[in-house]
C-alpha cells in the first residue's frame, strides 16, 4: 500500500472520530472529540507523508549550500586570475596576454555561476512545483471533507 493510500485511510478515519464527536451542549458547531487520537492520526499523517515534502526542504538547504560553492568556487577563480595576472609582467605583450587570460577565466567563472545558479533554481522550482500540486490536491480532498461534515 502506498502513502498516499495510507493517508487516505488516516483521513477517512480521521472522518469518522469526528463523526462520532460529541455535540456540545447549547452549540451547533462545536464538538468534543479524543484529542488524544486526533493527535496521533496528525502524527501518523507525518509519517506516511510523501518524500517530496522532506525533499523540498532539502531542496531548498541543497540550493544555498550549491550557491554558495559555485560563489566560492568563482572567488576562487577569479583570485587565482588576479595572482596570475600579476605575476606576469615581464613584458608588454606577456602582460596583454595574462590580462586577456584573466578575463576569460573571469568570464568563465561568472559564466560557470550563472549556469549552477540557473541549473539550481529550476531543480527547485520543479520539486516546488510538484510540492504545490501536492498540497493542492490535498487542500481540494480537505475542502471536499469539511464541506461534507456540514
Amino acid at each position: 500500500m502506498n502513502n498516499n493510500n495510507k493517508i487516505e485511510e488516516i483521513l477517512d478515519e480521521m472522518d469518522d472520530v469526528l463523526d462520532r464527536a460529541t455535540r456540545v451542549p447549547f452549540s451547533s458547531h462545536k464538538s468534543m472529540v479524543d484529542a488524544d487520537r486526533i493527535r496521533e492520526l496528525v502524527n501518523d499523517v507525518r509519517l506516511y507523508m510523501p518524500h517530496e515534502f522532506k525533499d523540498a526542504k532539502l531542496v531548498a538547504f541543497d540550493r544555498e549550500r550549491i550557491l554558495n560553492e559555485a560563489k566560492g568556487k568563482a572567488e576562487t577563480i577569479i583570485s587565482q586570475a588576479e595572482k596570475k595576472a600579476a605575476a606576469i609582467v615581464s613584458q608588454d605583450a606577456i602582460v596583454k596576454e595574462a590580462k586577456k587570460k584573466a578575463y576569460d577565466i573571469l568570464a568563465k567563472a561568472q559564466s560557470n555561476a550563472k549556469e549552477i545558479k540557473k541549473n539550481a533554481n529550476g531543480y527547485c522550482n520543479k520539486i516546488i512545483g510538484s510540492t504545490e500540486k501536492f498540497f493542492t490536491v490535498a487542500l481540494q480532498d480537505i475542502r471536499k471533507t469539511k464541506s461534507s461534515m456540514k
